[in-house]
């Protein structure tokens, strides 16, 4: 077999790499963005709760009777900060509660497993992004502008139905159907967020761009 003949890409190969492109460059930074804004006021909210509480220094202070006993801190992941995991195991007795920044709070609503990132750049890949807009229990972090949207169905449907399909992908199911049906998933999740300044309107326009011109003016 000649070398042009290992190189060749079938169209599904193509509107895969395609969409990966588009979804990386076009909709993570933008939901970077929106997640950064969010967390950034949520851990204002969550400290100004506390504070109501007389916890002394509030986020940056919290003991584990303050966390134990606290219906919206209780199921906050304490593991994934702090190197409470690797020094205390399971003990959360001896756990560090102190929650720093934002990207911290970030992280205790995450599997461990998602936690690698250092801030909301591009460490914070699309998995953690969608988790943290998906978060509903035991209430959402986000919400839509627009009542009649949901931010965390939008985001758990590109979770389950794209991202993963994405991710773990079998090229035969990559037809011009099904690369559609994620892009108007994508489409969806940014029109659900309320995105204002044009913003919005940009990343549709670029991912429209992304998916009629995408797979063209291959060499291959």
């Amino acid at each position: 077999m000649d070398l042009k003949a290992k190189m060749m890409v079938s169209d599904e190969e193509k509107r895969w790499l395609v969409f990966g492109l588009a979804m990386n460059k076009v909709a993570v930074p933008v939901l970077c963005r929106f997640v950064q804004q969010g967390m950034v006021k949520h851990y204002t909210s969550l400290d100004m709760h506390c504070r109501g509480l007389a916890i002394p220094n509030s986020l940056q202070a919290l003991t584990y009777g303050d966390v134990a006993t606290d219906p919206m801190l209780k199921h906050l992941k304490f593991q994934n900060i702090n190197n409470n995991l690797l020094l205390h195991a399971r003990n959360k007795i001896l756990y560090d509660y102190s929650i720093h920044s934002a990207v911290d709070l970030a992280k205790l609503y995450l599997p461990e497993y998602l936690t690698r990132f250092s801030g909301f750049d591009g460490s914070l890949d699309i998995s953690a992004i969608l988790r943290l807009l998906g978060f509903d229990n035991p209430a959402p972090i986000f919400s839509s502008p627009n009542l009649f949207l949901s931010i965390q169905c939008a985001a758990n449907d590109v979770r389950e139905n794209v991202r993963n399909k994405w991710g773990h992908c079998n090229f035969n199911e990559w037809s011009e159907v099904f690369f559609s049906y994620c892009f108007a998933k994508l489409k969806s999740l940014i029109r659900s967020l309320g995105l204002t300044d044009g913003t919005e309107r940009t990343a549709l326009d670029q991912l429209n761009e992304w998916e009629t011109k995408g797979t063209t003016g291959w060499i291959v």
